[in-house]
């Protein structure tokens, strides 16, 4: 009784006579049963290996399999230099081509000096800026007395201090009075003795 089944990572996988589901995909179908129990971590180690080494083998077989003779050390060397400037070429024509795509895509990188370097601000630390700076000019003026408030406040205060000097003249008057009063009735009980 074999049935298909698909796993989370799409291999197509198949269930024996056991119920156990064997992989019907020829890379994963030539592993033995002890392979199956490894993790996904092994997995990923040995695949990253074996393109390393198909990679290497390749390039080995590019070299070899060439019609060319032996190359020199020197000329491999050559070689390579020349195929990297090819690739920083391509990569660059790429970045010029991911700039048409995206627009706000940045090749310019900040350095550690553009840090110190003023920086525009924002629209809110500018309302704040000028709320700020505003409110200094205010106070200046009103300081100075050059407000319609502190002219107000001034007005007022200069009122009160009439008010408490009229107030001060008013007392002294009055204890100038009750002193001379106090004066003219000791004259008058001295003056009374006498007689």
């Amino acid at each position: 009784m074999l049935t298909s089944v698909t796993s989370a990572n799409s291999k197509v996988m198949t269930l024996d006579e056991n119920g156990t589901a064997v992989s019907q995909d020829k890379r994963w179908a030539r592993r033995g049963d002890d392979d199956e129990e490894k993790d996904s971590d092994d997995e990923d180690e040995e695949s990253e290996e074996e393109e390393e080494e198909s990679s290497e083998e390749e390039e080995e077989g590019a070299e070899g399999t060439s019609n060319q003779p032996e190359l020199t050390r020197a000329e491999r060397k050559a070689l390579k230099k020349k195929e990297a400037e090819q690739k920083q070429q391509q990569a660059a024509l790429n970045e010029e081509d991911a700039d048409l795509i995206n627009p706000n895509h940045v090749t310019k990188k900040m350095n550690i000096s553009d840090l110190s370097a003023p920086r525009e601000l924002t629209r809110r630390e500018r309302q704040v800026k000028e709320k700020k700076e505003a409110q200094d000019r205010y106070w200046k003026l009103h300081v100075q007395g050059k407000t319609d408030q502190a002219k107000s406040d001034l007005a007022r205060l200069a009122k009160i201090k009439a008010e408490r000097e009229a107030a001060q003249a008013r007392r002294k008057a009055e204890t100038d009075a009750k002193a001379a009063e106090i004066e003219e009735k000791k004259k008058a009980a001295a003056a009374g003795r006498r007689i």
